[in-house]
């Protein structure tokens, strides 16, 4: 998902870009953040964020960062203890 994205960086709009390079910093945080503080830290508009979703492939920003949460936390290790 990421590398796709990365690749299509040049097809971008300008605004979309600085999305996608928001993304590619900090995709683990791109994925918690509200869609206000995705624009504030592109400096673009929140439909713009959405806007790029849909560029990319995804129906909206809820579907991308479903696919996106998914796609960061893949091979994450965790730890099984038993509680005494």
């Amino acid at each position: 998902m990421l590398d796709r994205i990365r690749a299509s960086i040049p097809a971008l709009p300008p605004a979309e870009q600085r999305v996608a390079r928001l993304l590619l910093t900090d995709a683990r945080g791109f994925a918690i953040l509200p869609v206000g503080e995705i624009a504030e830290r592109a400096q673009v508009s929140k439909p713009t964020v959405v806007r790029f979703c849909r560029s990319v492939g995804y129906d909206g920003l809820a579907d991308f960062k479903l696919m996106l949460a998914g796609c960061v936390n893949e091979g994450v290790p965790f730890v099984l203890r038993a509680v005494d």
